[in-house]
């Protein structure tokens, strides 16, 4: 009889131990979900940050890529106007220059 009573009282405390676990593990469950959930949404809200700074950025980069392109475009303006202002002052210098270019294209292409 000893032996009947000692395999209930294992079989009783096997059963509340498993009680016991399923609880303990629903509960690890719940707060997994919690702690789940808040890293998911700080990780959206981390994408939505870095989208609006690459967009920010882009904006930025094409404004610099404007504004360069302006700068370039008015340099080149005042370059042309300061040749043209030289040539027309010293015309022989730039004939001379012109010509012995084109004698020494001439002669490279020329060569065999």
């Amino acid at each position: 009889m000893n032996t009947t009573a000692s395999a209930e009282k294992i079989s009783e405390a096997l059963k509340m131990l498993e009680e016991a676990a399923k609880e303990k593990k629903s509960e690890l469950q719940n707060m997994l979900k919690g702690k789940y959930s808040t890293f998911k949404e700080a990780l959206i809200d981390g994408e939505q940050d870095l989208a609006d700074a690459l967009g920010v950025a882009k904006k930025r980069a094409i404004k610099a890529a404007e504004n360069a392109g302006e700068i370039g475009a008015k340099r080149a303006r005042e370059l042309a106007e300061e040749l043209d202002e030289q040539v027309h002052e010293n015309p022989w210098h730039y004939i001379g220059g012109v010509a012995l270019g084109a004698l020494l294209i001439g002669y490279i292409l020329g060569r065999k």
